[in-house]
Order: C-alpha cells, then structure tokens, then sequence
C-alpha cells in the first residue's frame, strides 16, 4: 500500500474515532408525561385543579414517580402520602390531589423509571372547598333557626345540659344521625351520677372510625351545649351560634370529610355536653371503661379541640382589626422549649401550607392574658403556640397525663 493511501486511512480514522460512541450506543429517549400521569382523565397540562377539592389521578409505569409540593396533598387509598411521593411499584397507582383552598399555583415533578425528570405546571381555579365557611354558616343557620317547615329550619336551640330537657335530648338524636348517616360507629354516652336516667348530667355523641393500628388513638371533640341566658361568665343564649354551635357544624362537616379517608390509628369524633358545667362529658368519656369510651390501654397521639369556632384571617372587626386566631397545644412543661410534636405540626399546617401571615399584630391587644407567654402573642392576629391555659375539653385529655397526650385548643 503506497504511502499516501495509508496516511489517508489513518487520517480518517482519527477523524471519525470520536464518533463512534454516538453510532455505538442507543440514543436515550425524551420522556412523554402524560403517556403515564392522567389528572381527571387528562393530560396534566389540560388539567385544572379546584382549590380545596379533590381530583383524581392515574400513574402508570414501574418505576415511574411524582412528587408535590407541600400544599398539594396526595391520597392513595384514602391515606394521607406524608412524604408528598409517590412511586409506582408494580404497574399503576389510582389516588388523589386535594390543595388547600391558599394554593395559588401547582407543580408536579414526574420522575421516569430511568431517572429523567420534569416539572408539570398544572392550572388552578377557585373551588369549594371540601370543608368551607359557605356551608358552615348555612348549616349554623339550619341549626338555630326556627320556622314551620322543620326542613328549612331545624330549630335546634335550647340546648341547655339539665334535668330532662326534652330539646336538649332532640337536638343530640340530630346529631347523631348526622354521623350514622356517613357510616360512624355512633353512641348516645350518658352521664347519671344522681342515678337518674330520665335527668342526664351529661349526654354526649361519640362516634368512631376504625383505624389500620390498634394500637393507638386519636380524636377531635366539641361540645354541643350552650349557656343558658344569664349564666356565667358572660352570658348564654337561646342558639349559642358562636360557642358552641359553631364548633358542633365544623364537626359535624369534618366528619363528613373524613368519611371515605383511611386513618393509621382508631378515630373518635365526638360532641360533648356539660363543658359549660364543668366538661362532665369528656371526663365521662375519657376516665370510663364503656365499650365505646376512650382505651385505657391504647396510646392518646392527638385530641383536636373545636371550641367556638369561625373567626379568623382575613375576618376584621368594625374597627378594621382582624379577628384573632388562636391554636394552642400542650401540655407546656417549659415556656423556653417545645414539649409536644403536635405543636411543629400546627405551625406547619398554618404558615407554611395554609400560607397565614406569621407575626402580624394589631396596635393594642387581643383582651386579659391567660397564660405564661401571654406578653409574646397578646397582640398576634395568628397565633400557634404551647400553653397551659384551658376551660374547654381539651383540658379533659392534657390532664390524663403522659408525653404523648397532645391535646390543642383551635378558637
């Protein structure tokens, strides 16, 4: 072979040497969302989210993954994914994306099975939220109206805790027909000391839901009765719409809520009567050994308190101040640290998911002080923190006791 050819050869193979990967190897594909992630029945990218509601959404492919950002809340199997990922693990996941009512903009990060990601950004619109101040006040209003016509106004008022109050015992059928309806285990507790059936010291609705463990339990409560007109402190009324009828409808709409949800741990919701006398009810409830009373030998992970429920942010007074918002956990052992986890959670749920303002403050203050770290949040409009203050039945739960009983007031 002469000279010149050979240096020709060697020439070329220099020239094509570096190519060669691109020829040798098979090109990696892009990756096609929507050929695996449906929302709705959709395409993400034709997709649009209600704020507040729940959207249905398919995920195919093993190995395939998506992610959310923290107040965009995904379900599966009616259970609340905490990680906010889910990843398929043989060949398809059907759950939910539910967003608060504040989300004002949604992306979804998809992650194929071989490791190429994309963000998603999907439309949102105003929705109805799945628990919402419209039907509340509308359910409120059903509740301590009175008319005719029992279906427009049920007329559930004079709901004064004594000796045989004939209103009183109606009004708890109502309610308790209200969780029965959605499927809740639900008891009628009586309270009689005296040894009177016909005159309860306490009648109290006590429903439950059953729980993957049963090892633990956890609850939320309100009280059904209100104060009778001259009572202390400050007098009662005929409806008592804001303490407590406020707090029984949130109740009664979370109940509704929570029917199609799976829990990790056995759930009761129930409505109290008696706090007004001195929180008979829960204690009744929490300190007995009735089939459907608190277990005395599961562990307490959390009591919800909903005690005069309905102010809050953005809500101002005639003056222009916004309403206060108060959610108080305890027991707090020591005002300089942290004593309970509930605590981290109701932060995060209020400024980080809920997105309220943290550390706005009005000029002057919110009333008397009730606690010891009364000087730190007496003008806050949003407030989350520990405390040892209580009237209502939450102070049922913190007194059993324990690191683990985290019991939270909510007004």
């Amino acid at each position: 072979m002469n000279r010149h050819l050979t240096a020709l050869i060697l020439t070329g193979l220099f020239v094509i040497a570096p190519l060669s990967g691109c020829f040798g190897e098979e090109e990696q594909k892009s990756i096609d969302p929507a050929g695996s992630l449906q929302i709705d029945f959709v395409n993400p990218e034709d997709a649009v989210l209600r704020a507040g509601e729940f959207h249905d959404f398919t995920l195919v492919g093993e190995g395939n993954s998506i992610a959310t950002q923290p107040d965009v809340l995904i379900f599966i199997n009616g259970t609340y994914v905490k990680s906010h990922m889910v990843v398929v693990e043989d060949n398809t996941v059907y759950g939910q994306l539910l967003t608060t009512p504040y989300t004002d903009e949604v992306s979804i990060a998809f992650m194929s099975s071989d490791g190429q990601t994309e963000a998603l950004s999907v439309s949102i619109t105003n929705g109805t939220p799945i628990v919402n101040g419209e039907e509340w006040f509308r359910k409120i209003d059903f509740i301590t109206s009175t008319c005719t016509d029992t279906t427009k106004c049920g007329g559930y008022i004079n709901r004064w805790m004594g000796a045989g109050n004939l209103a009183f015992e109606r009004a708890a059928e109502y309610f308790k027909g209200h969780f029965e309806g959605l499927g809740y285990e639900t008891h009628l507790l009586r309270v009689t000391d005296h040894g009177n059936l016909a005159q309860p010291e306490s009648l109290n609705v006590i429903a439950w839901k059953q729980g993957r463990n049963d090892n633990c339990v956890q609850g939320m409560g309100g009280h059904m009765d209100i104060a009778p007109p001259g009572g202390p402190p400050g007098g009662g009324t005929y409806e008592g719409a804001y303490d407590n009828t406020a707090g029984t409808v949130a109740m009664m709409l979370y109940a509704r809520a929570f029917a199609d949800l799976t829990f990790e741990c056995d759930t009761f919701l129930a409505l109290w009567s008696s706090e007004e006398e001195g929180l008979r009810g829960s204690n009744a409830f929490a300190n007995n050994n009735c089939d459907y009373c608190l277990p005395q030998d599961k562990e307490l992970e959390f009591y919800i308190n909903m005690d005069m429920m309905g102010m809050s942010w953005p809500a101002v007074k005639s003056n222009g101040d916004p309403f206060p918002y108060h959610a108080w956990s305890g027991p707090d052992a020591d005002p300089e640290v942290q004593d309970v986890a509930i605590t981290t959670v109701l932060d995060d749920v209020h400024f980080n998911i809920l997105k309220a303002p943290r550390d706005l403050r009005i000029e002057g203050s919110y009333g008397a002080g009730c606690d010891q770290h009364w000087d730190d949040h007496y003008n806050l409009v949003m407030d989350v923190h520990e405390d040892t203050f209580g009237r209502s039945d939450h102070v049922t739960f913190r007194e059993l006791g324990g690191t683990n009983h985290f019991p939270s007031r909510r007004i």
